[in-house]
Protein backbone atom coordinates (compact mmCIF):
# COMPACT_ATOMS: atom_id res chain seq x y z
CA UNK A 1 0.00 0.00 0.00
CA UNK A 2 1.43 3.37 -1.02
CA UNK A 3 2.28 5.94 1.62
CA UNK A 4 -0.32 8.67 2.14
CA UNK A 5 0.73 12.00 0.61
CA UNK A 6 1.03 14.89 3.06
CA UNK A 7 1.52 18.60 2.65
CA UNK A 8 5.15 19.75 2.57
CA UNK A 9 6.53 20.60 6.03
CA UNK A 10 8.80 23.52 5.14
CA UNK A 11 7.46 26.68 6.83
CA UNK A 12 9.36 28.34 9.66
CA UNK A 13 8.34 31.17 12.00
CA UNK A 14 9.81 33.84 9.69
CA UNK A 15 7.98 32.34 6.72
CA UNK A 16 4.69 32.51 8.60
CA UNK A 17 5.27 36.14 9.54
CA UNK A 18 5.93 36.98 5.89
CA UNK A 19 2.84 35.00 4.87
CA UNK A 20 0.57 36.94 7.24
CA UNK A 21 2.17 40.36 6.87
CA UNK A 22 2.43 40.06 3.09
CA UNK A 23 -1.18 38.92 2.84
CA UNK A 24 -2.40 41.93 4.83
CA UNK A 25 -0.32 44.72 3.29
CA UNK A 26 -1.38 44.82 -0.32
CA UNK A 27 -1.74 47.85 -2.54
CA UNK A 28 -4.55 49.83 -0.90
CA UNK A 29 -2.05 52.23 0.68
CA UNK A 30 -1.02 53.23 -2.85
CA UNK A 31 -4.05 52.97 -5.14
CA UNK A 32 -6.98 53.25 -2.70
CA UNK A 33 -5.50 55.81 -0.31
CA UNK A 34 -7.57 58.60 -1.93
CA UNK A 35 -10.72 56.73 -0.94
CA UNK A 36 -9.38 56.06 2.56
CA UNK A 37 -8.66 59.72 3.22
CA UNK A 38 -11.86 61.01 1.62
CA UNK A 39 -13.93 58.47 3.59
CA UNK A 40 -12.25 59.68 6.77
CA UNK A 41 -12.73 63.33 5.88
CA UNK A 42 -9.03 64.02 6.41
CA UNK A 43 -5.67 62.39 7.04
CA UNK A 44 -5.58 62.60 10.84
CA UNK A 45 -9.09 61.15 11.24
CA UNK A 46 -8.14 58.32 8.89
CA UNK A 47 -4.89 57.61 10.74
CA UNK A 48 -6.69 57.57 14.10
CA UNK A 49 -9.37 55.29 12.63
CA UNK A 50 -6.78 52.84 11.29
CA UNK A 51 -4.98 52.88 14.63
CA UNK A 52 -8.24 52.12 16.45
CA UNK A 53 -9.08 49.35 13.98
CA UNK A 54 -5.64 47.85 14.65
CA UNK A 55 -6.33 47.87 18.40
CA UNK A 56 -9.77 46.30 17.80
CA UNK A 57 -8.37 43.55 15.58
CA UNK A 58 -5.58 42.59 17.97
CA UNK A 59 -7.98 40.75 20.38
CA UNK A 60 -9.32 38.88 17.34
CA UNK A 61 -5.78 38.04 16.32
CA UNK A 62 -5.11 36.78 19.86
CA UNK A 63 -7.94 34.25 19.44
CA UNK A 64 -6.32 33.01 16.24
CA UNK A 65 -2.98 32.99 18.04
CA UNK A 66 -4.37 30.57 20.63
CA UNK A 67 -6.21 28.34 18.15
CA UNK A 68 -3.58 28.13 15.41
CA UNK A 69 -0.74 26.43 17.35
CA UNK A 70 -3.27 24.31 19.26
CA UNK A 71 -4.79 23.00 16.00
CA UNK A 72 -2.22 23.46 13.21
CA UNK A 73 -4.31 21.90 10.45
CA UNK A 74 -5.30 22.88 6.91
CA UNK A 75 -8.62 24.66 7.03
CA UNK A 76 -7.86 26.79 10.08
CA UNK A 77 -11.13 28.58 10.91
CA UNK A 78 -13.10 25.64 9.54
CA UNK A 79 -11.46 23.28 12.05
CA UNK A 80 -11.91 25.66 15.01
CA UNK A 81 -15.60 26.07 14.30
CA UNK A 82 -16.02 22.32 13.73
CA UNK A 83 -14.52 21.45 17.12
CA UNK A 84 -16.57 24.10 18.93
CA UNK A 85 -19.95 24.03 17.20
CA UNK A 86 -20.15 21.05 14.84
CA UNK A 87 -20.63 20.57 11.13
CA UNK A 88 -23.32 23.16 10.32
CA UNK A 89 -21.55 26.11 11.91
CA UNK A 90 -18.28 24.86 10.46
CA UNK A 91 -19.72 24.80 6.96
CA UNK A 92 -21.09 28.33 7.30
CA UNK A 93 -17.70 29.57 8.48
CA UNK A 94 -15.83 27.67 5.76
CA UNK A 95 -18.23 28.77 3.04
CA UNK A 96 -17.88 32.45 4.00
CA UNK A 97 -14.11 32.08 4.27
CA UNK A 98 -14.15 30.59 0.78
CA UNK A 99 -16.17 33.60 -0.41
CA UNK A 100 -13.55 35.91 1.09
CA UNK A 101 -10.65 34.07 -0.54
CA UNK A 102 -12.40 33.65 -3.88
CA UNK A 103 -13.06 37.41 -3.79
CA UNK A 104 -9.51 38.41 -2.94
CA UNK A 105 -7.85 36.49 -5.76
CA UNK A 106 -9.65 38.23 -8.65
CA UNK A 107 -9.36 41.49 -6.64
CA UNK A 108 -5.58 41.14 -6.61
CA UNK A 109 -5.49 40.04 -10.25
CA UNK A 110 -7.48 43.16 -11.18
CA UNK A 111 -5.32 45.55 -9.20
CA UNK A 112 -1.94 44.10 -10.13
CA UNK A 113 -2.94 44.43 -13.77
CA UNK A 114 -4.18 47.96 -13.08
CA UNK A 115 -0.83 48.96 -11.56
CA UNK A 116 1.06 47.44 -14.50
CA UNK A 117 -1.08 49.59 -16.76
CA UNK A 118 0.27 52.69 -14.98
CA UNK A 119 3.81 51.58 -15.75
CA UNK A 120 2.92 50.75 -19.36
CA UNK A 121 0.03 52.97 -20.53
CA UNK A 122 0.16 51.37 -23.99
CA UNK A 123 -1.70 48.45 -22.41
CA UNK A 124 -4.81 50.62 -22.52
CA UNK A 125 -4.67 51.47 -26.19
CA UNK A 126 -6.83 50.15 -28.98
CA UNK A 127 -10.53 49.35 -29.04
CA UNK A 128 -11.96 48.02 -25.75
CA UNK A 129 -13.29 44.49 -25.90
CA UNK A 130 -16.22 45.37 -23.63
CA UNK A 131 -17.24 47.49 -20.64
CA UNK A 132 -18.14 46.05 -17.24
CA UNK A 133 -19.08 48.04 -14.15
CA UNK A 134 -18.45 51.26 -16.07
CA UNK A 135 -14.82 50.38 -16.88
CA UNK A 136 -13.44 49.30 -20.26
CA UNK A 137 -11.45 46.07 -20.65
CA UNK A 138 -8.68 46.31 -23.28
CA UNK A 139 -7.23 43.32 -25.16
CA UNK A 140 -3.55 43.87 -24.22
CA UNK A 141 -4.39 44.48 -20.59
CA UNK A 142 -6.62 41.40 -20.50
CA UNK A 143 -3.94 39.19 -22.05
CA UNK A 144 -1.24 40.45 -19.68
CA UNK A 145 -3.53 39.95 -16.68
CA UNK A 146 -4.20 36.38 -17.72
CA UNK A 147 -0.45 35.76 -18.09
CA UNK A 148 0.18 37.11 -14.57
CA UNK A 149 -2.59 34.88 -13.25
CA UNK A 150 -0.94 31.95 -15.00
CA UNK A 151 2.36 32.78 -13.26
CA UNK A 152 0.63 32.80 -9.86
CA UNK A 153 -1.00 29.45 -10.62
CA UNK A 154 2.37 27.99 -11.65
CA UNK A 155 4.12 29.19 -8.47
CA UNK A 156 1.51 27.67 -6.19
CA UNK A 157 1.16 24.48 -8.21
CA UNK A 158 4.88 23.79 -7.86
CA UNK A 159 4.76 23.78 -4.08
CA UNK A 160 4.89 25.66 -0.78
CA UNK A 161 8.68 25.98 -0.81
CA UNK A 162 8.77 28.15 -3.94
CA UNK A 163 5.60 30.06 -2.98
CA UNK A 164 7.16 30.86 0.42
CA UNK A 165 10.37 32.13 -1.19
CA UNK A 166 8.36 34.40 -3.50
CA UNK A 167 6.42 35.66 -0.46
CA UNK A 168 9.56 36.47 1.51
CA UNK A 169 11.16 38.31 -1.41
CA UNK A 170 8.06 40.45 -1.99
CA UNK A 171 7.85 41.34 1.70
CA UNK A 172 11.47 42.47 1.81
CA UNK A 173 10.77 44.70 -1.20
CA UNK A 174 7.72 46.17 0.58
CA UNK A 175 9.66 46.98 3.70
CA UNK A 176 12.57 48.62 1.86
CA UNK A 177 10.17 50.54 -0.38
CA UNK A 178 8.15 51.81 2.59
CA UNK A 179 11.30 53.19 4.23
CA UNK A 180 12.28 55.06 1.05
CA UNK A 181 8.75 56.43 0.58
CA UNK A 182 8.57 57.65 4.19
CA UNK A 183 12.00 59.28 4.13
CA UNK A 184 11.38 61.28 0.97
CA UNK A 185 7.82 62.19 1.94
CA UNK A 186 8.73 63.42 5.41
CA UNK A 187 11.57 65.43 3.87
CA UNK A 188 8.78 67.65 2.45
CA UNK A 189 6.91 67.79 5.76
CA UNK A 190 4.51 70.70 6.24
CA UNK A 191 2.08 70.17 9.13
CA UNK A 192 -0.32 72.76 7.71
CA UNK A 193 -1.13 70.19 5.00
CA UNK A 194 -3.07 68.27 7.63
CA UNK A 195 -5.59 71.08 8.15
CA UNK A 196 -8.51 71.41 8.24
CA UNK A 197 -8.78 68.16 10.17
CA UNK A 198 -12.31 67.42 8.90
CA UNK A 199 -13.53 68.39 5.43
CA UNK A 200 -15.71 67.20 2.55
CA UNK A 201 -13.55 65.31 0.07
CA UNK A 202 -14.33 63.75 -3.32
CA UNK A 203 -18.00 64.61 -2.93
CA UNK A 204 -18.41 62.51 0.22
CA UNK A 205 -20.70 64.37 2.59
CA UNK A 206 -20.16 62.72 5.96
CA UNK A 207 -21.14 65.54 8.28
CA UNK A 208 -19.50 64.36 11.49
CA UNK A 209 -16.18 62.91 12.56
CA UNK A 210 -17.83 59.77 14.07
CA UNK A 211 -19.59 59.11 10.73
CA UNK A 212 -16.26 59.43 8.91
CA UNK A 213 -14.61 57.05 11.34
CA UNK A 214 -17.40 54.49 10.84
CA UNK A 215 -16.88 54.71 7.07
CA UNK A 216 -13.18 53.91 7.58
CA UNK A 217 -14.11 51.10 10.00
CA UNK A 218 -16.15 49.54 7.20
CA UNK A 219 -13.33 49.45 4.64
CA UNK A 220 -10.34 48.87 6.95
CA UNK A 221 -10.98 45.21 7.92
CA UNK A 222 -10.60 44.18 4.27
CA UNK A 223 -7.08 45.63 4.33
CA UNK A 224 -6.21 43.74 7.54
CA UNK A 225 -7.58 40.43 6.35
CA UNK A 226 -4.73 38.06 5.82
CA UNK A 227 -3.43 37.18 9.28
CA UNK A 228 -5.67 34.10 9.09
CA UNK A 229 -3.63 32.82 6.14
CA UNK A 230 -1.11 31.70 8.78
CA UNK A 231 -3.76 29.43 10.28
CA UNK A 232 -4.72 27.97 6.91
CA UNK A 233 -1.11 27.06 6.19
CA UNK A 234 -0.16 25.93 9.71
CA UNK A 235 -0.12 22.26 8.73
CA UNK A 236 3.01 22.90 6.67
CA UNK A 237 5.11 24.02 9.62
CA UNK A 238 8.61 22.57 9.71
CA UNK A 239 9.64 19.97 12.26
CA UNK A 240 10.56 21.46 15.61
CA UNK A 241 8.86 24.82 15.00
CA UNK A 242 8.22 26.87 18.13
CA UNK A 243 4.41 26.96 18.21
CA UNK A 244 4.33 29.62 20.92
CA UNK A 245 6.21 31.95 18.59
CA UNK A 246 3.81 31.01 15.79
CA UNK A 247 0.93 32.38 17.89
CA UNK A 248 2.84 35.58 18.64
CA UNK A 249 3.60 36.10 14.94
CA UNK A 250 -0.12 36.52 14.18
CA UNK A 251 -0.54 39.37 16.66
CA UNK A 252 2.79 40.98 15.78
CA UNK A 253 1.84 40.92 12.09
CA UNK A 254 -1.41 42.79 12.79
CA UNK A 255 0.41 45.46 14.77
CA UNK A 256 3.08 45.93 12.10
CA UNK A 257 0.44 46.14 9.37
CA UNK A 258 -1.42 48.86 11.27
CA UNK A 259 1.83 50.77 11.72
CA UNK A 260 2.61 50.38 7.99
CA UNK A 261 -0.75 51.84 6.96
CA UNK A 262 -0.51 54.74 9.41
CA UNK A 263 3.02 55.51 8.20
CA UNK A 264 1.92 55.64 4.56
CA UNK A 265 -1.09 57.82 5.41
CA UNK A 266 1.01 60.27 7.42
CA UNK A 267 3.69 60.33 4.73
CA UNK A 268 1.13 61.50 2.20
CA UNK A 269 -0.60 63.78 4.70
CA UNK A 270 2.39 65.85 5.78
CA UNK A 271 3.96 66.04 2.31
CA UNK A 272 0.95 67.20 0.26
CA UNK A 273 -2.23 69.24 0.90
CA UNK A 274 -5.09 66.82 1.54
CA UNK A 275 -7.65 68.37 -0.79
CA UNK A 276 -5.17 68.30 -3.67
CA UNK A 277 -3.86 64.84 -2.82
CA UNK A 278 -7.23 63.07 -3.08
CA UNK A 279 -7.66 64.57 -6.57
CA UNK A 280 -4.40 63.09 -7.85
CA UNK A 281 -4.67 60.26 -10.36
CA UNK A 282 -4.14 56.78 -9.00
CA UNK A 283 -1.68 55.64 -7.78
CA UNK A 284 -1.72 58.85 -5.77
CA UNK A 285 1.56 58.54 -3.86
CA UNK A 286 3.39 57.92 -7.13
CA UNK A 287 2.05 61.12 -8.69
CA UNK A 288 2.65 63.01 -5.45
CA UNK A 289 6.37 62.32 -5.79
CA UNK A 290 6.37 63.48 -9.42
CA UNK A 291 5.01 66.86 -8.24
CA UNK A 292 7.15 67.12 -5.10
CA UNK A 293 10.40 66.17 -6.85
CA UNK A 294 10.40 67.50 -10.42
CA UNK A 295 12.79 65.77 -12.78
CA UNK A 296 14.60 62.45 -12.52
CA UNK A 297 14.26 62.14 -8.72
CA UNK A 298 10.48 62.26 -8.92
CA UNK A 299 10.41 59.69 -11.74
CA UNK A 300 12.68 57.32 -9.81
CA UNK A 301 10.50 57.66 -6.70
CA UNK A 302 7.44 57.04 -8.90
CA UNK A 303 8.91 53.74 -10.09
CA UNK A 304 10.11 52.73 -6.60
CA UNK A 305 6.62 53.34 -5.20
CA UNK A 306 5.03 51.32 -7.99
CA UNK A 307 7.46 48.45 -7.47
CA UNK A 308 6.64 48.52 -3.74
CA UNK A 309 2.93 48.42 -4.61
CA UNK A 310 3.45 45.52 -7.01
CA UNK A 311 5.36 43.61 -4.33
CA UNK A 312 2.45 44.16 -1.93
CA UNK A 313 -0.05 43.03 -4.52
CA UNK A 314 1.88 39.91 -5.42
CA UNK A 315 2.46 38.95 -1.77
CA UNK A 316 -1.24 39.33 -0.93
CA UNK A 317 -2.28 37.43 -4.03
CA UNK A 318 0.20 34.65 -3.29
CA UNK A 319 -0.72 34.47 0.40
CA UNK A 320 -4.43 34.14 -0.23
CA UNK A 321 -3.83 31.60 -2.96
CA UNK A 322 -1.88 29.47 -0.46
CA UNK A 323 -4.62 29.88 2.17
CA UNK A 324 -7.55 29.37 -0.18
CA UNK A 325 -6.21 26.08 -1.50
CA UNK A 326 -5.68 24.79 2.07
CA UNK A 327 -9.17 25.86 3.09
CA UNK A 328 -10.55 23.80 0.18
CA UNK A 329 -8.44 20.86 1.39
CA UNK A 330 -9.97 21.19 4.86
CA UNK A 331 -13.51 21.37 3.46
CA UNK A 332 -12.77 18.26 1.39
CA UNK A 333 -11.55 16.41 4.48
CA UNK A 334 -14.74 17.42 6.32
CA UNK A 335 -16.76 15.98 3.37
CA UNK A 336 -18.24 19.41 2.62
CA UNK A 337 -16.81 19.39 -0.89
CA UNK A 338 -16.21 16.51 -3.35
CA UNK A 339 -13.66 13.83 -2.53
CA UNK A 340 -11.30 15.29 -5.15
CA UNK A 341 -10.66 18.24 -2.80
CA UNK A 342 -8.87 15.87 -0.41
CA UNK A 343 -6.22 15.02 -2.98
CA UNK A 344 -2.65 16.26 -2.50
CA UNK A 345 -0.27 16.27 -5.47
CA UNK A 346 2.17 13.41 -5.02
CA UNK A 347 5.19 15.29 -6.39
CA UNK A 348 4.57 18.92 -5.38
CA UNK A 349 2.60 18.21 -2.16
CA UNK A 350 -0.01 20.87 -2.83
CA UNK A 351 -3.85 20.60 -2.77
CA UNK A 352 -4.90 19.68 -6.31
CA UNK A 353 -8.57 20.69 -6.54
CA UNK A 354 -8.03 23.69 -4.24
CA UNK A 355 -5.29 24.98 -6.52
CA UNK A 356 -7.56 24.56 -9.55
CA UNK A 357 -10.40 26.49 -7.90
CA UNK A 358 -8.08 29.30 -6.78
CA UNK A 359 -6.54 29.40 -10.25
CA UNK A 360 -9.97 29.82 -11.82
CA UNK A 361 -10.68 32.73 -9.45
CA UNK A 362 -7.38 34.36 -10.46
CA UNK A 363 -8.17 34.03 -14.15
CA UNK A 364 -11.58 35.65 -13.60
CA UNK A 365 -10.01 38.90 -12.34
CA UNK A 366 -8.63 40.34 -15.60
CA UNK A 367 -11.88 39.35 -17.36
CA UNK A 368 -14.02 41.22 -14.81
CA UNK A 369 -11.85 44.35 -14.82
CA UNK A 370 -11.53 47.29 -12.40
CA UNK A 371 -15.20 48.33 -12.64
CA UNK A 372 -16.42 45.83 -10.03
CA UNK A 373 -13.63 46.35 -7.52
CA UNK A 374 -15.73 48.15 -4.86
CA UNK A 375 -18.41 45.44 -4.46
CA UNK A 376 -15.65 42.80 -4.31
CA UNK A 377 -13.93 44.77 -1.53
CA UNK A 378 -16.93 45.29 0.74
CA UNK A 379 -18.33 41.77 0.40
CA UNK A 380 -14.88 40.37 1.10
CA UNK A 381 -14.63 42.58 4.18
CA UNK A 382 -17.97 41.33 5.50
CA UNK A 383 -17.10 37.67 4.89
CA UNK A 384 -13.80 38.04 6.72
CA UNK A 385 -15.31 39.68 9.81
CA UNK A 386 -17.98 36.97 10.10
CA UNK A 387 -15.16 34.39 10.06
CA UNK A 388 -13.38 36.42 12.74
CA UNK A 389 -16.53 36.31 14.87
CA UNK A 390 -16.87 32.55 14.39
CA UNK A 391 -13.23 31.91 15.30
CA UNK A 392 -13.34 34.17 18.37
CA UNK A 393 -16.54 32.47 19.58
CA UNK A 394 -14.97 29.04 18.93
CA UNK A 395 -11.88 30.00 20.90
CA UNK A 396 -14.09 31.16 23.78
CA UNK A 397 -16.17 27.98 23.84
CA UNK A 398 -13.21 25.60 23.50
CA UNK A 399 -11.43 27.37 26.36
CA UNK A 400 -14.46 26.49 28.53
CA UNK A 401 -15.29 23.01 27.22
CA UNK A 402 -11.78 21.66 26.67
CA UNK A 403 -9.57 23.03 29.40
CA UNK A 404 -7.10 20.18 28.98
CA UNK A 405 -6.31 21.00 25.33
CA UNK A 406 -2.62 21.68 24.84
CA UNK A 407 -2.25 25.39 24.06
CA UNK A 408 1.33 26.45 23.25
CA UNK A 409 0.05 30.05 23.27
CA UNK A 410 -2.63 31.21 25.72
CA UNK A 411 -4.32 34.59 25.46
CA UNK A 412 -3.33 36.98 28.25
CA UNK A 413 -6.60 38.05 29.85
CA UNK A 414 -8.36 34.82 28.93
CA UNK A 415 -12.08 34.84 28.10
CA UNK A 416 -12.40 38.60 28.66
CA UNK A 417 -10.26 39.20 25.57
CA UNK A 418 -12.25 36.59 23.64
CA UNK A 419 -15.48 38.42 24.51
CA UNK A 420 -13.95 41.66 23.26
CA UNK A 421 -12.97 39.91 20.03
CA UNK A 422 -16.58 38.74 19.55
CA UNK A 423 -17.88 42.24 20.26
CA UNK A 424 -15.50 43.98 17.85
CA UNK A 425 -16.17 41.42 15.10
CA UNK A 426 -19.91 42.00 15.50
CA UNK A 427 -19.43 45.78 15.28
CA UNK A 428 -17.44 45.43 12.04
CA UNK A 429 -20.11 43.14 10.57
CA UNK A 430 -23.00 45.46 11.50
CA UNK A 431 -21.25 48.45 9.95
CA UNK A 432 -21.21 46.54 6.65
CA UNK A 433 -24.83 45.34 6.61
CA UNK A 434 -26.93 48.02 8.31
CA UNK A 435 -28.47 50.21 5.55
CA UNK A 436 -28.17 53.41 7.61
CA UNK A 437 -24.46 52.82 8.27
CA UNK A 438 -21.90 54.97 6.39
CA UNK A 439 -20.13 51.69 5.57
CA UNK A 440 -23.21 49.87 4.19
CA UNK A 441 -22.15 47.38 1.51
CA UNK A 442 -24.78 48.44 -1.06
CA UNK A 443 -27.29 46.58 -3.21
CA UNK A 444 -24.78 44.94 -5.59
CA UNK A 445 -22.83 43.39 -2.71
CA UNK A 446 -26.07 42.31 -0.98
CA UNK A 447 -27.23 40.51 -4.12
CA UNK A 448 -23.81 38.87 -4.44
CA UNK A 449 -23.98 37.73 -0.79
CA UNK A 450 -27.51 36.33 -1.14
CA UNK A 451 -26.54 34.38 -4.27
CA UNK A 452 -23.44 32.98 -2.55
CA UNK A 453 -25.45 31.94 0.52
CA UNK A 454 -28.09 30.28 -1.67
CA UNK A 455 -25.32 28.39 -3.46
CA UNK A 456 -23.93 27.39 -0.07
CA UNK A 457 -27.28 25.94 1.02
CA UNK A 458 -27.36 23.91 -2.19
CA UNK A 459 -23.82 22.62 -1.66
CA UNK A 460 -24.45 21.74 1.99
CA UNK A 461 -27.65 19.84 1.26
CA UNK A 462 -26.22 18.32 -1.91
CA UNK A 463 -23.36 16.70 0.00
CA UNK A 464 -25.40 15.71 3.05
CA UNK A 465 -25.96 12.17 1.76
CA UNK A 466 -22.28 11.82 0.80
CA UNK A 467 -21.27 13.03 4.28
CA UNK A 468 -23.66 10.61 6.01
CA UNK A 469 -21.81 7.63 4.52
CA UNK A 470 -18.83 8.32 6.80
CA UNK A 471 -18.76 7.85 10.58
CA UNK A 472 -18.28 11.11 12.45
CA UNK A 473 -15.08 9.80 14.03
CA UNK A 474 -13.61 9.12 10.58
CA UNK A 475 -14.45 12.62 9.34
CA UNK A 476 -12.87 14.19 12.41
CA UNK A 477 -9.80 12.02 12.10
CA UNK A 478 -9.36 13.13 8.49
CA UNK A 479 -10.05 16.81 9.20
CA UNK A 480 -7.51 16.86 12.03
CA UNK A 481 -5.04 14.48 10.41
CA UNK A 482 -2.43 17.23 10.16
CA UNK A 483 -2.53 17.68 13.92
CA UNK A 484 0.76 16.62 15.42
CA UNK A 485 2.74 17.46 18.49
CA UNK A 486 6.32 18.49 18.06
CA UNK A 487 8.79 18.36 20.90
CA UNK A 488 9.61 22.06 20.77
CA UNK A 489 6.34 23.85 21.59
CA UNK A 490 7.49 26.05 24.41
Amino acid sequence: MSEKVQLDKVMGVRDYFMLGFGSMVGVGWCVAINNWISSGGGVLITVISFALVTLMIIPIGLCYAEMCPAMPVAGGVLAYSYKAFGVKASFITGWLALLAYVNVMPWEAIYINDVINYLFPQMLTGTPLYTLGGAAVYPRSLLFGLLLSGLMIFINWRGTRIASKVQNFCCYLMIVGAVIIAVFAFAKCDLSNLTPIHQKLLGKNLSSIPACMMAVFALAPFHFSGFDTICQGAEESSKGINYRKLGKVIVFGIAITGAYYCLMLMSAGVAYPTKAFVLLNRPSICYMFVVLYPGITGRVLYVITLITALAGLFSTWNGFYIAGARLCLGMGRARMLPKSFMKIHRKYKTPVAGNILCGAACLAGPVVGIGLIDPLSIIGSFAFVVCWLSSAAACWKIRITDREMERPFKIPGGTAVMKLACLFSTVFALICILPFSPGYMGSVAVIYLVVWCALGVSVYLGFAKYRSRFPLAEIEETLFEGLRKDENVS
